[in-house]
């Protein structure tokens, strides 16, 4: 599934739909490493690039998490999850600092609704083959898995992985709405039922006003309910194939992995939950969002299509779950369903917007 993004067009960015905004963040305490340095929000860290000649295929778990790489799938169990990490290891040449741009673009928890409205789902052969057990949201489409922890322990989930292609990001035709439409991809951990996410990923957002266009792309992370911070640094736009790895050391301190396949570029950050929030770990999920943006929820961007695959997720207890392990979720809006996952195996999918 790699270089997918042959079959994506170019587009031209422009500047960004949201600028940074102040935030009433509480520094949490982190005890840092030597090469770990402090980064220009608070309780936001990274880690230095590896020696030259280190090799994370080799190295020892420890080592691994000195330098900043993320956790490593176990080999002779979970080979197609070992080999995803260690090809995006691969491409991990070069290691960007990241710059951090606070915004007020919010990727919260799943906003569940009872049931979707039949002609929507009608609408669509694929739609009407989905599993009965599909879920609807009003912000959420994609997979979710889940371990069943009510607080933080040996169920709750530790890490999940996934490649993603970076799609165009469009208004629909005809529906020119004199700004920008939002979208994002992403991997996270909790929100399904619990009031926190742990959670990184890519936007993607298009805005469209009389004859001007112009799309804007940007990699990102974010714990909710604090809101999405931007990864200045690491090149990102419409095609790109990527790696993201989302992890965590306490039910406090989170990490971000992602790599870009097509620079060979990657970045490490980590952060600290909000004030007086707790991670659960009782969800992990594989999600394209329409994100709330200045305190309502926005109108969610053309995509066509976006393939997620390799999508792995293990518990604490290193049980593990993919997507056929999984419940999918459909997004539908008003009485439409504008996205919506079409599986195609064990651990991956195709995203659509329709």
């Amino acid at each position: 599934m790699k270089k997918l993004s042959s079959a994506l067009a170019a587009v031209v960015v422009l500047a960004a739909p949201i600028t940074a905004l102040a935030q009433n963040r509480v520094e949490t305490p982190h005890r840092m490493q030597p090469n770990e340095h402090a980064l220009n929000l608070p309780g936001a860290t990274t880690i230095d690039a590896p020696p030259a000649g280190f090799d994370p295929i080799t190295a020892s778990d420890e080592e691994l998490a000195y330098h900043g790489f993320p956790p490593r799938p176990n080999q002779a169990t979970d080979g197609k999850a070992y080999a995803s990490w260690a090809e995006a290891m691969q491409h991990s040449k070069t290691r960007v600092a990241p710059k951090l741009e606070q915004t007020n673009i919010f990727h919260g928890p799943a906003q569940m609704k009872k049931n979707a409205t039949p002609a929507a789902v009608d609408s669509n052969p694929r739609l009407a083959a989905q599993p009965s057990n599909t879920y609807y949201s009003s912000n959420w489409s994609g997979y979710v898995a889940t371990s069943g922890a009510t607080s933080y322990g040996s169920s709750s989930y530790y890490y999940l992985i996934n490649d993603m292609v970076v799609p165009i990001a469009q208004q629909r035709p005809g529906a020119c709405t004199g700004g920008w439409a939002y979208g994002s991809e992403w991997n996270g951990i909790d929100g399904w039922g619990s009031g926190d996410v742990l959670q990184a990923g890519v936007e993607f957002d298009a805005y469209c006003s009389g004859s001007t266009r112009s799309a804007y792309y940007s990699a990102w992370y974010e714990w909710y309910p604090y809101g999405e911070v931007r990864i200045g640094g690491l090149p990102v736009t419409a095609g790109d194939d990527m790696f993201v790895e989302v992890w965590h050391t306490s039910a406090t301190q989170g990490y971000a992995y992602i790599v870009n396949y097509n620079t060979n570029q990657s970045t490490t950050v980590g952060f600290t939950a909000p004030p007086g929030v707790s991670l659960v770990g009782n969800s992990a999920e594989w999600v394209v969002e329409a994100p709330t943006v200045g305190g309502s929820l926005a109108t969610m961007v053309d995509y066509t299509r976006i393939p997620f695959w390799d999508s792995y997720a293990y518990t604490e207890a290193y049980t593990f779950y993919d997507v056929a392990s999984s419940t999918p979720v459909d997004m539908e809006v008003g009485t439409s369903i504008v996205s919506y996952p079409e599986y195609l195996g064990i651990e991956a999918f195709t995203m659509h917007f329709q």
